[in-house]
């Protein structure tokens, strides 16, 4: 799966990446300014033009995870997993019964605001994508737990959390941050957890596909747009 992070609170730029065929967007609200009044329509652009959503929420609350999958997000992707204990609080907001204990409203665009089957919105919705974020060297201690545990569907590494937690601040290509991500890849396959991360080059990218991680988010939208002007404009000049 290729997609990228999105700073953007215009629905046409989602909509038209959508068009691209890039396989998912990551709607940010970790790093990015969009509201949930904002998101929601992020997603509906989404939706429209066939492409994924994923929305990165801020933090670990539990209403906002809870929000976000009441919106219509394909998935949530959570940052700054360090321990067993938070990713088994994300997976109980983030899925219903019997896996977890997320919030039930029915009348949300989720469940096409209650005009859905409840059993189908109930067993659509354990189904959406959960990805959790492991940025720093804390949560290797746990990682055999974690890759266990029901409801989690990406581990997603974050190269430069990563390259700061292992001494080496932005050098992600550090011989002790691409053996930190080959353990973890290693880990996560062998219980069939796909493994995700970023990367801003696409020597990274290819890289980062060879070690088997299979969930790559290529750059950020409006750097994407700003690099591609750059490179139009000093073509014409």
């Amino acid at each position: 799966m290729i997609g990228l992070f999105s700073k953007t609170i215009d629905p046409g730029v989602v909509e038209s990446i959508g068009y691209s065929g890039m396989d998912f967007i990551i709607l940010d609200q970790e790093h990015g300014n969009a509201s949930n009044q904002t998101v929601e329509n992020l997603i509906r652009a989404s939706k429209l033009s066939g492409i994924k959503s994923i929305v990165r929420v801020p933090d670990h609350n539990p209403t906002q995870i809870g929000s976000v999958l009441d919106m219509g997000a394909y998935g949530v992707q959570v940052p700054n997993v360090t321990s067993l204990e938070q990713a088994k609080a994300i997976i109980y907001a983030a899925k219903f019964h019997p896996i977890g204990m997320r919030g039930v409203c029915r009348f949300v665009p989720a469940a096409n605001y209650g005009t859905m089957d409840r059993d189908v919105f109930f067993a659509d919705s354990n189904d959406t994508l959960l990805v959790m974020q492991v940025e720093g060297t804390e949560v290797l201690a746990d990682i055999d737990e974690i890759i266990e545990l029901e409801g989690l569907d990406v581990l997603f590494i974050g190269p430069y959390d990563l390259s700061q937690s292992l001494g080496v601040p932005g050098q992600i290509n550090d011989p002790t941050v691409i053996e930190a991500i080959s353990f973890i890849v290693k880990k996560a396959r062998s219980r069939n957890v796909m493994v995700g991360t970023f990367c801003d080059t696409i020597t990274d990218a290819k890289r980062m596909s060879s070690l088997g991680i299979e969930y790559i988010a290529y750059s950020v939208d409006l750097n994407i747009l700003s690099s591609a002007c750059n490179e139009l404009k000093s073509k014409i000049e």
